[in-house]
């Protein structure tokens, strides 16, 4: 291990460039195709197991929990593979590029395959959803590791995350308030059929929007090094990186929370407020608010620290759970605004993190000496999928115990389940995140310190 600390460095006058707007743009649309994916499956696919296929919802839960096992070898086995891939466009972008029509087409699947083979509907399911989040890390996993590759400079990370992340809640924002809209109409209210037509829609967006990726961004020269790391190299890397740990343990928390309240929120409009035709309004409002706060957290974060955005963010949302929580809110209008409040503070924590993980590859570099930014996306990924799936298979799990019956008047019991799981959980979890991340050791200066380190090392190992 390096006996070099970030207090230990000899300054070495090494310009942190400017990113592009071309490539901070092309880089950050990227998510605007990866999210119409990811909320449709977030959002919509447990109600389209339970509501119109008419699976058990406990089944349904299982369903998604299964996979996060596969998601386990799939995700750091893709970093692992992208960090030693060689070829003239780079190890990370060919990827984005040529598996996007992959992913597309195992989208449609997930929709298509229950409709295709009625008599095996939850086989045909599970194994529809396995390949699409198979497929889903192919290109996934080297989009979030090309953020480490483009630049070292933490501001200008901070400033692609901010831009990324306002992709994905547009993306958000299409899916949560077209999805449902266009299975209707695609569907002439057949929703089996309609939810397939309106999968096929989306992956069409999302496969050209993964070419622009391509096209507008590089790789830094210096993140495509020929050195191949050994096993016991990367298990250094892995293992020393203690911000690493800390920012995917808190992400970890909040992920559980947030799915499990988006989940339940549904069903709570639905059914505890009595409004289900507001599902697609009250929806796409909360990521819209998320949308909105990001530039005001952004510039935040540069007057303050990453870590202290996160704390504020996630106390806000803890906050505006509380509330809905304790006023047992059901009018559109309440909880609209308050969706919206919700929405700001939670895009606190998105932006951070995807603004704290590139900057934990320095850190693991400098203290093992070796660098694999592949296989820490590939693992991020996979906890992210992890708080996810559990998040929603614990869902499914709630509703069957409550005695959830689709598309029935609910029992009292179910209604107060439904209550606690959109808005009590999500709060505590939120409050269990902000204790984790006041353990992360990094902020800006000490980042800075951290790369000039490693440059300083790089010279003196070429001399």
């Amino acid at each position: 291990m390096s006996s070099l600390t970030p207090q230990s460095i000899r300054p070495v006058d090494e310009p942190f460039e400017k990113v592009s707007r071309r490539t901070v743009a092309g880089y950050g649309f990227g998510d605007f195709g990866f999210n119409l994916y990811a909320t449709g499956l977030n959002l919509y696919l447990l109600y389209y197991y339970t509501d119109v296929l008419g699976i058990d919802p406990a089944v349904a839960g299982l369903i998604f929990m299964i996979p996060v096992i596969w998601d386990g070898i799939s995700d750091p086995l893709m970093g692992w593979i992208a960090t030693r891939t060689r070829t003239r466009l780079g190890k990370f972008r060919p990827y984005i590029l040529f598996g996007s029509p992959f992913v597309g087409l195992s989208f449609v699947g997930m929709f298509a395959a229950p409709v295709w083979f009625p008599d095996q509907v939850v086989v045909a399911s599970l194994i529809s959803h396995l390949l699409f989040r198979t497929m889903y890390t192919v290109a996934s996993v080297p989009y979030s590791s090309l953020a480490a590759a483009i630049t070292y400079d933490s501001r200008e990370r901070g400033t692609m995350a901010a831009v990324r992340i306002m992709s994905a809640m547009a993306g958000g924002v299409v899916t949560a308030a077209t999805m449902l809209e266009l299975a209707s109409y695609f569907g002439d209210g057949n929703f089996r059929e309609g939810f397939v037509m309106a999968g096929l829609l989306y992956a069409l967006i999302a496969t050209v929007v993964m070419a622009v990726v391509f096209f507008t961004t590089t790789e830094k020269p210096i993140a495509a090094t020929q050195v191949q790391l050994t096993a016991a190299q990367t298990l250094a890397f892995v293992k020393s990186n203690t911000a690493f740990w800390v920012l995917c343990a808190a992400s970890f928390v909040g992920i559980i929370g947030s799915t499990m309240g988006g989940k339940a929120l549904v069903y709570y409009i639905s059914y505890y407020a009595g409004h289900p035709e507001a599902v697609s309004t009250i929806l796409p409002l909360g990521i819209l608010g998320a949308c909105a706060g990001i530039p005001l957290w952004t510039l935040i974060a540069r007057k303050l620290s990453k870590r202290a955005v996160w704390i504020m963010g996630g106390g806000g949302a803890a906050i505006g759970n509380g509330v809905i929580l304790a006023l047992e809110v059901t009018d559109v209008a309440t909880l609209s605004a308050l969706a919206i409040f919700s929405g700001v503070c939670g895009g606190s924590i998105a932006v951070m993190f995807w603004s704290m993980l590139p900057d934990t590859v320095e850190f693991g570099e400098l203290r093992s000496g070796v660098r694999d930014d592949g296989i820490l996306f590939g693992l991020c990924q996979f906890i992210s999928k992890a708080g996810s799936g559990l998040g929603v298979g614990m869902i499914g799990l709630l509703l069957s115990f409550i005695g959830y019956s689709a598309n029935e008047v609910q029992s009292e019991e179910a209604l107060q389940g439904i209550r606690m799981a959109a808005f009590l959980i999500p709060a505590v979890c939120s409050l269990g995140s902000i204790a984790i991340i006041t353990l992360y050791p990094l902020n800006e200066l000490t980042h800075r310190r951290i790369v000039r380190a490693l440059l300083w090392r790089r010279r003196r190992a070429r001399s």
